[in-house]
């Protein structure tokens, strides 16, 4: 079953609950009762890999000619 976070609108409580997809039962929060709760969106892992992540990736790799008089 997966896990839910919930927060609680009356207390602002943030809870977690094993529920199955599809199950429309009201949450009860843990600390005051309330039925007055929201589902929270799920917390996930993000990894970069590849080019095209940092400032550097996208600069021009070639000199122009006027970079080189500079020189």
């Amino acid at each position: 079953m997966p896990i839910y976070r919930y927060e609680c609108k009356d207390c602002g409580t943030v809870f977690r609950v094993f529920r199955r997809n599809g199950n429309g039962s009201p949450v009860e929060c843990p600390h005051c009762n309330s039925r007055i709760t929201e589902q929270l969106l799920p917390r996930i892992g993000v990894i970069y890999k590849g080019n095209g992540y940092y400032r550097t990736d996208y600069q021009n790799k070639k000199q122009t000619s006027s970079d080189k008089t500079k020189e």
